[in-house]
């Protein structure tokens, strides 16, 4: 086969498909049936196919089959990813190739309304129609129904091209029924009711929308001004008693044609200006900002500026508002007056908005406010409001001309333009006026721009003397650098994270670890909390077969809302007193000797519960949680410190990632660190989690508060023998003073038996008191009162009382048995006699 020979055959097979061979015509394609043929010598020679076997591309195969039209692809042979076919294969195939659909044929649309052309003459009652539609059909061998006019509208005659036309009505629509393709002109006669005398003088004229819209009024009127706010064109004439209106229409689908009588033209009048100013005083460090809202009613005529006067001691910065130009400043008699030309003529409502300043005193006292006074208008009224953005303190050491009211009675558009709440509020009438106004400044005192929202810390004592510290801290910051921690100076940092990325961290002089912090993210106008977390090595001693530990965390400089403390202790010890500056849980509070509070941590159960999903499993992760703490349970109680259950949960939660956080920190690449060598460990380090947690409390922590535990403690082995040497020495002093132990045993005998003497004694007094009903009573009485006196006291009364009446339905029970049994052996014995 030859190497050439494909490329020559794809561009013979694409020549072919377009109809462009020799010796094929449009007529031969057509009486063929959309089939193309050539004659197999020709094609043969052009190709020179001398061999038996024709392979194509897949590409290409699959084009070809596409062309034929058929839904099952032939009989073919595929070898080394192309397609083989036989020459009696192939020229079946050449021959079942149809020419493509031209996706041209297919109009758009079906149809299009071009072009509408309303004209009107309006009478006595009613005004007549005629419009003009130019509609293109464009769908062949079809009937159409087209869209002319609104069903509303009383039709006279439609005709297509002067002819009588199919009209149907429906969908609120009147239709003509078009069934040829071409351009038709369709003339509908229709009119409206309407009055030339009575008012309300418009017409309101459903149209098709169309891309163009004319429109010809003729009215039996003159001296008349028209007015269609859809037109962007209006031309209007008038001979003898008849006005004729030309409009260009917008696309839409109602015209509005109203019209009114000619004013005459008098002469012009000056203009009458009112004026109502809201002022808006803000005072700040160095300033009082003043935002006033002048708002003008300009009446008969239209001005092209207005004037203000400005006081001395006001200093303008911007003046804005609609259609205002380029303001200037001059002076005239020793006034200083603003000019703000308009870019139009204005008249109606107009508002200028003034931006100004005074400048505060040296002292802040004796800052007089006179107002921007607006010129050559009949009257000014306004409204001052003052908001305080400082914590500086205001005091009006004087007013003239100005009514105090109360804020909340001052205008909405000025109470909207506060962002704090207003503190006084005035009212004047005419000017002058005046206000002087004392800013008395004291020091302010430094908000934290950062906060800690709760820190979780665990630390690992291992039994040769390692102590680890994962300090979690929750952050809310919104300007501050860095977090400075007070690292132990010999202290070996082993990762710096912030945001659960690592960071790069360093070393002040002061020797305390800085750790950049990133912004609080908004949620919700509030700021979020980002974890920072810091995990360091200290060395120490080793157990020893009893002593005492200790260990102190790293001062921060922000304020710790809430923190809690877990520490690690290895097992095989008995720790027997703990001391804190923080809050210990009730299982560790006093000596620990004979209580046996131990809480161990059983390191594979927590390593079960890290595949469970606290949420969707809420249950049994809970249940495997308390499995996972042997002797005691996870929760802790502190007796002065109020915990929430989120906040013992994330507490529990931090300890579980513990142990999977050194090893995870462990496995990590030095590769993987970040500049100098910071948020990874730098060696691979496995410490075993196991032992004993406590954990401890505080709210509130100051940078200076000392956050310190110690715990004395001793081997089990130690703790065991002197239990068992104090149970030893127990019975011996038992078996030594036998002799005063008989006697005390004797005289508790003695005592119980005079007891139990006096209660026979009072037998009946007792029981008569038991019977009584009166008792329950009695007892609940004396309930309510020790209610607030004493807890032991109510608990025992409270027993009383219910004994009292259990007692009671007993006796009850037993009376009504009794009388039943009388009345059954009184009815034998009649029965008997009769």
């Amino acid at each position: 086969m030859r190497t050439g020979m494909l490329p020559a055959l794809v561009g013979i097979i694409i020549l072919i498909c377009g109809g462009f061979l020799t010796g094929i015509s449009a007529d031969e394609l057509m009486s063929q049936g959309s089939q193309l043929t050539v004659p197999w010598d020709e094609f043969k020679k052009l190709v020179n196919l001398d061999e038996d076997e024709i392979v194509l591309s897949l590409e290409t195969y699959q084009k070809l089959v596409a062309q034929t039209g058929v839904k099952t692809t032939p009989p073919h042979t595929v070898r080394q990813g192309n397609v083989v076919l036989t020459r009696a294969e192939f020229k079946k195939l050449i021959d079942g190739m149809r020419l493509p659909a031209d996706p041209q044929t297919q109009p758009p649309f079906d149809y299009l309304i071009t072009k509408a052309i309303y004209s009107g003459k309006m009478a006595e009652d009613n005004t007549a129609f005629v419009g003009i539609f130019t509609v293109h059909v464009l769908k062949q061998g079809a009937y159409l129904r087209i869209p002319l006019l609104p069903q509303s509208i009383a039709l006279e005659d439609i005709r297509m091209d002067g002819k009588e036309a199919l009209v149907i009505s429906e969908n609120g629509y009147h239709h003509v029924i078009l069934s040829r393709a071409g351009e038709y002109e369709v003339t509908a006669s229709f009119s409206l009711k309407t009055s030339l005398d009575k008012g309300p003088h418009k017409i309101d004229l459903a149209i098709q929308q169309t891309p163009i819209t004319l429109l010809k009024l003729e009215l039996p009127l003159k001296d008349i001004d028209v007015e269609i706010p859809q037109a962007q064109q209006v031309a209007s004439s008038t001979r003898g008693n008849t006005t004729t209106v030309s409009a260009v229409i917008t696309p839409g689908r109602t015209v509005s044609i109203r019209w009114r009588k000619k004013v005459a033209i008098t002469e012009k009048i000056p203009p009458k200006l009112y004026s109502e100013v809201y002022h808006l005083i803000s005072i700040d460090d160095d300033a009082l900002k003043i935002n006033s809202d002048i708002n003008y009613t300009i009446l008969h005529s239209e001005v092209d500026a207005v004037q203000l006067a400005i006081p001395d001691n006001t200093n303008v910065l911007t003046v804005t508002g609609e259609g205002v130009g380029e303001w200037q400043e001059t002076e005239q008699e020793g006034q200083r007056l603003i000019l703000i030309p308009f870019t139009y003529g204005k008249k109606g409502s107009v508002t200028v908005r003034v931006t100004s300043e005074i400048p505060l005193s040296a002292t802040g006292l004796a800052n007089v406010f006179s107002g921007i006074r607006a010129l050559e208008t009949v009257r000014e009224t306004g409204f001052i409001g003052i908001e305080l953005n400082t914590s500086a303190e205001v005091l009006v050491t004087e007013s003239v001309g100005l009514e105090p009211i109360a804020t909340p009675k001052l205008p909405a558009q000025l109470i909207n333009k506060s962002a704090k709440p207003l503190i006084m509020g005035f009212k004047y009438l005419k000017h002058p006026f005046s206000l002087v106004l004392d800013i008395k400044k004291h020091e302010k005192i430094a908000v934290p721009v950062a906060t800690i929202n709760s820190a979780n810390i665990v630390t690992l004592f291992t039994e040769d003397g390692k102590v680890v510290h994962r300090l979690v801290y929750q952050v809310r910051n919104s300007a501050k650098q860095f977090l400075e921690i007070q690292v132990p100076e010999k202290a070996d940092v082993w990762s710096v994270f912030v945001g659960n990325e690592p960071v790069e961290s360093s070393l002040n002089s002061h020797g305390k670890l800085l750790v950049p912090l990133i912004r609080s993210r908004s949620v919700n106008n509030r700021l979020d909390t980002f974890p920072v977390e810091v995990i360091y090595c200290l060395v120490e001693d080793r157990f020893t077969w009893s002593g005492s530990r200790a260990s102190a965390l790293p001062a921060v400089d922000l304020l710790i809302s809430q923190l809690m403390w877990s520490v690690y202790l290895p097992n095989d010890y008995s720790y027997i007193y703990f001391r804190s500056t923080l809050e210990k849980e009730e299982i560790i509070r006093g000596l620990n000797v004979f209580k046996g509070a131990q809480r161990q941590y059983n390191e594979r159960a927590m390593k079960e519960l890290s595949d469970l999903d606290a949420v969707e499993s809420d249950e049994m992760y809970w249940d495997k949680l308390r499995g996972a703490y042997k002797g005691k349970e996870y929760k802790s109680r502190f007796r002065n410190v109020p915990l929430q259950e989120e906040q013992l949960s994330s507490q529990v939660q931090t300890e579980l990632e513990f142990s999977g956080r050194l090893e995870g920190l462990a496995q990590q690449e030095p590769q993987a660190a970040v500049s100098g060598g910071v948020g990874i460990l730098p060696i691979q380090i496995q410490i075993p989690t196991g032992g004993q947690v406590y954990r401890f409390a505080k709210t509130i922590v100051k940078t200076e508060d000392p956050l310190t535990m110690s715990v004395v403690y001793a081997q089990n082995w130690i703790l065991g023998t002197i239990k068992w040497v104090v149970i030893v020495l127990i019975v011996l002093i038992l078996i030594i003073m036998r002799k005063t132990v008989i006697r005390i045993f004797r005289w508790f005998k003695d005592g119980f038996s005079n007891v139990e003497k006096w209660y026979k004694k009072h037998d009946s007094t007792f029981e008569k008191i038991s019977k009584s009903k009166m008792t329950p009573f009695v007892l609940f009485g004396l309930f309510i009162v020790f209610w607030s006196i004493s807890k032991l006291l109510t608990l025992l009364v409270f027993f009383l009382f219910w004994m009292s009446v259990v007692y009671h339905i007993i006796l009850y029970r037993e009376r009504r048995a009794e009388r039943r049994s009388k009345i059954e052996e009184q009815d034998q014995d009649q029965s008997t006699t009769l």
